[in-house]
């Protein structure tokens, strides 16, 4: 029987995983030994990451497999040139956690604007009062950087808190324009937003896309959250302006590289809100991944190109 190797766990039970396969149509078994324990590499027909590397001495070891499927947005971690050289296709899981996403980037604005955590860490350490008040929501201006289609989905959330909504895209689309939100310059943008919310994908035009000069025309009371991936943002600039006290605050969920360096000065810098990468990682988005990964096998094995990039 053909078999499916994967590389890393896919943050659910594996029962699950092979419900998944089994609900995609795909007669094939799971295999999740390290590639060089793989017994019979000449029956793996499939690959399956989220972000652990795939490259040619891995396409390599299993001479069969034709479709890398990526559980995960970005597949930057997949030698696409490799993939291209030995005829193997590269799926990705475009949009399992839109929702996901879009939620903890409006927690994250609302946890930094109203010093949620230090809140938190006052009453556990027995106190009361704080220093100085929180910051409403409501009526601030919000930049999305990124209007696809998790970008539309913060933009409907910051929408329902009644902020205004400026945004930047490569891509104009009227449904960010049809929530009231009017495409700006970067620099206009970053010199104005009270809040600057970063949805890009990472790639080549993206990587550093955020940096040091942007990042200086924030306004001093303003915040940047960034919940889409580390290196658009440069993060040693960042650092300096918030230690510096220049931009009002930062919230983050990813960064460059990943895990954060013990030292890293993000991590002791004032008024931030860090999480470990947990934007995409709900129970519901993670199901939704596996599924959309084993359907994109199948797709493929039958001749379509759904979810195809490259």
């Amino acid at each position: 029987m053909k078999r499916i190797l994967f590389l890393q766990d896919l943050g659910i039970p594996r029962e699950d995983v092979q419900e998944a396969i089994a609900g995609a149509g795909l007669e094939m078994k799971a295999a999740w030994e390290a590639p060089d324990q793989i017994d019979a590499p000449e029956a793996i027909a499939a690959i399956v990451t989220v972000n652990a590397p795939v490259d040619a001495t891995t396409l390599d070891w299993f001479p069969n497999a034709r479709v890398v499927s990526v559980a995960f947005t970005g597949y930057d971690a997949v030698d696409l040139r490799a993939c291209r050289e030995r005829d193997v296709a590269v799926t990705n899981v475009p949009a399992y956690s839109t929702d996901s996403v879009a939620e903890l980037t409006l927690g994250l604005t609302v946890s930094l604007l109203r010093r949620i955590p230090e809140g938190d860490r006052t009453m556990r350490d027995g106190g009361w009062e704080m220093n100085g008040p929180g910051i409403e929501l409501s009526g601030k201006r919000v930049g999305i950087i990124g209007t696809g289609a998790i970008g539309l989905r913060v933009a409907e959330l910051f929408k329902a808190c009644r902020c205004e909504l400026v945004g930047w895209s490569r891509t104009l689309r009227d449904e960010f324009k049809a929530l009231g939100g009017e495409y700006r310059p970067l620099e206009e943008l970053f010199s104005t937003a009270d809040v600057i919310s970063v949805h890009v994908p990472l790639a080549g035009q993206t990587r550093w896309l955020i940096g040091r000069s942007l990042l200086e025309r924030m306004k001093p009371t303003a915040v940047l959250v960034n919940a889409a991936r580390g290196p658009i943002v440069d993060q040693g600039a960042l650092a300096e302006l918030l230690a510096e006290g220049r931009i009002g605050g930062a919230a983050i969920d990813v960064f460059d590289p990943e895990p954060l360096p013990e030292e890293h000065p993000l991590r002791s810098a004032p008024n931030t809100v860090l999480m470990p990468h947990q934007a995409y990682r709900t129970g519901e988005a993670l199901v939704r991944r596996a599924r959309i990964a084993m359907e994109n096998i199948k797709v493929f094995l039958d001749g379509g190109r759904e979810n195809r990039v490259d």
